[in-house]
């Protein structure tokens, strides 16, 4: 037995918002991603440099290498994700290029969390007590 009901299902009550969050803004966040990625990644290249345990880190990651290696792999994922979503945007698979968004906007804000995360224990480390 189906019920009836005047009211609006949870889908339809945001027909209305849904052109304002068009595709042209997640275009945007792709290229943001992508712009961001690069310029991390040139940033990287003359940030001060330490040698530790064999390899070359960045002063921030001094004290823990394994964070900055993570890092480098987040920045990756969100840079081939943000480009995977626009190049298969042209192809009109949808799902795919949502998949391809959502893990470069996961990835582009887990290794936020990341430099966040090491410069606050370098700041942490080097301040006086």
């Amino acid at each position: 037995m189906e019920s009836v009901s005047s009211e609006l299902s949870l889908q339809e009550s945001f027909l209305p918002y849904s052109d304002k969050v068009g595709p042209s803004n997640f275009f945007f966040v792709c290229l943001m991603i992508l712009f961001i990625s690069s310029a991390t990644t040139t940033i990287l290249m003359v940030f001060p440099q330490v040698k530790v345990e064999g390899g070359v880190v960045p002063v921030i990651f001094r004290d823990r290498p394994a964070y900055y290696h993570t890092f480098v792999v987040c920045i990756v994922l969100a840079f081939t994700g943000a480009y995977s979503a626009l190049v298969i945007r042209r192809k009109r698979k949808p799902k795919i290029e949502r998949f391809c968004r959502i893990y470069a906007m996961a990835s582009m804000l887990s290794a936020l969390a990341i430099v966040l995360y090491a410069a606050s224990l370098w700041f942490v480390v080097r301040s006086p007590p």
